[in-house]
């Protein structure tokens, strides 16, 4: 990998983590108004699963093979 693309993944990775705080506690908040099952914390729920897959794929394909 070169240097330009660890930089891009690298700042995408933190994008991600920031991401995922923020939808974090937008899940927390919408959790303490609305029911658990309620569409809004669903959605919200689906939406922070999809960002975790995004910054694990990240992780995974930054490590270097090893054999």
């Amino acid at each position: 990998m070169n240097k330009g693309c660890c930089i891009v993944a690298v700042h995408a990775t933190v994008h991600l983590q920031e991401a995922i705080e923020r939808k974090r506690e937008e899940m927390i908040r919408l959790s303490s108004s609305n029911h658990l099952q309620s569409k809004e914390v669903i959605d919200a729920s689906t939406s922070l699963d999809s960002l975790i897959n995004q910054y694990l794929y990240l992780q995974i394909k930054r490590k270097p093979a090893t054999s």
